[in-house]
């Protein structure tokens, strides 16, 4: 187990963005027309390079308290189904652009729980994706899923529409803690799902635990975790908790009291390292796991891995169209945002055939940046040669400081600074907010500007 001192643990547990795009959503600029939509598609259409598509699927048959998604929590066919007359015209206004002649490597489905869709619901979204959209040979098409209300025919139809990827939540095993957190689901339901999912042909599986719970112990944890060994999912998530009232009011209703102490968070963390690299999987960026032969490990090795609004992938695309209330996008250089709120959404999409609702175009300095903080969080690895080439900069005079800003991390052991790369350590890798973020011309603004308004999750 990989050593920290409390010393450190204090000195590095501040608040930061996870990263899975630079410039994060609160420093969007404030000036973006959403009407520059259909113009940023019809551009992008113009390009040959591969897509990512997702399509946000928000519905919930219950809320869980540690959730910080954006869903709605309903069972009722009817609202489903109305929602989906919206997603069909968004999927006919974002198709006739023409940029479905492109070939999509990575299309999800996220929510929310999309199998809270009945099947014929299903059919309906793949349907209305396929009238535009079509696939690369080696695309990677995912779906999350709750084992609590999935089921073995849900599983048939979506291997037979091409899902080859399955994701779904277990966050803790331990009974006191699924209660805490409003989600009890057993062990045997969730290897049900994995079996049929398996059984269906789909490559890989991926778990989500989360640690920094309610009622957690380090025993309690460590069950979970060989639990989770036992069932041998290709992929592991380890998020830690993001404790955000102020953006998910519900998670007022957790116990804060009942929540472990960062020593404590950081131990279960590090003793869950330990048990998924003895059990043969390896550490993948911030805080994923995966089996050698795993696409995810592979390209962690050959540095080459990415990640963008849904998370790490081995198959980005050049553009990311996204469709659904929430969703967000990154299309002709610019990031867009449809509306967060299901009635509004509905009625943009009824007036305009689209809801993006806000966005930021990317800056050369941005772009440079955003190069910079995702090579380190993806491949614990910075080189500097193809930065500089790739943005015509000279990489130690035009990070000058941010290299300063480095040297107190490196001499606490968290990154090696070499003459022609950034290297963290296999220390540092628990850190590794902490070391994208001097990197992060907007976190410094408004630090200098003095704004102590919380807008991240802590890092420990």
């Amino acid at each position: 187990m990989t050593a920290v001192s409390r010393e450190l643990l204090v000195k590095y547990a501040t608040s930061a963005p996870r990263y899975t795009s630079y410039p994060t959503a609160v420093d969007w600029s404030k000036d973006f027309d959403p009407k520059r939509y259909p113009a940023l598609l019809e551009r992008a259409a113009a390009d040959k390079g591969p897509l990512s598509v997702y399509v946000h699927l928000p519905f919930c048959a219950e809320l869980c308290l540690f959730c910080g998604c954006n869903m709605i929590v309903s069972n009722s066919v009817s609202r489903i189904d109305a929602y989906l007359d919206a997603l069909e015209r968004e999927f006919d206004f974002v198709g006739r652009s023409g940029i479905g002649k492109r070939a999509v490597r990575q299309y999800h489905w996220g929510g929310g729980t999309p199998t809270q869709l009945d099947l014929a619901q299903i059919e309906r979204v793949q349907k209305a994706f396929s009238k535009y959209f079509h696939f690369s040979e080696d695309a990677e098409v995912g779906i999350e899923v709750d084992p609590r209300v999935t089921n073995r025919e849900q599983v048939r139809l979506l291997a037979e529409l091409g899902f080859n990827r399955i994701s779904m939540g277990v966050q803790d095993f331990d009974p006191q803690v699924q209660v805490a957190i409003k989600r009890e689901q057993s062990e045997a339901q969730t290897r049900e799902i994995v079996d049929a999912a398996r059984q269906r042909g789909m490559g890989s599986v991926n778990i989500d635990l989360m640690y920094g719970l309610p009622h957690q112990t380090e025993a309690g944890f460590a069950d979970t975790v060989e639990r989770v060994l036992r069932i041998r999912p290709e992929r592991v998530a380890l998020f830690h908790y993001a404790h955000v009232p102020w953006l998910k009011r519900h998670q007022e209703a957790m116990d804060i009291a009942a929540l472990p102490s960062s020593e404590l968070k950081l131990t279960i963390f590090l003793r869950a390292i330990d048990q998924f690299r003895a059990a043969g999987y390896e550490y993948v960026g911030l805080d994923h796991f995966a089996l050698p032969s795993d696409e995810m490990a592979v390209a962690h090795r050959e540095k080459n891995l990415g990640r963008n609004f849904m998370g790490y992938t081995t198959r980005r695309g050049d553009d990311m169209v996204s469709l659904g209330v929430s969703s967000i996008g990154d299309v002709a250089g610019c990031f867009v945002q449809s509306n967060p709120r299901e009635n509004e959404y509905k009625a943009a999409i009824a007036e305009h055939g689209h809801a993006i609702h806000r966005g930021h175009e990317l800056s050369a300095d941005d772009r440079l940046r955003r190069d910079v903080i995702l090579g380190l969080m993806c491949n614990g690895e910075l080189r500097k040669a193809p930065i500089e080439k790739a943005h015509g900069i000279r990489f130690d005079e035009t990070f000058a400081a941010e290299l300063a800003q480095l040297g107190p991390l490196a001499a606490d052991g968290l990154v090696a600074l070499h003459p022609d790369r950034i290297e963290v350590t296999e220390l540092g890798q628990l850190f590794l907010r902490n070391v994208a973020l001097p990197f992060d011309r907007y976190y410094a603004r408004r630090m200098q500007d003095g704004d102590q308004k919380p807008a991240f999750s802590k890092t420990l």
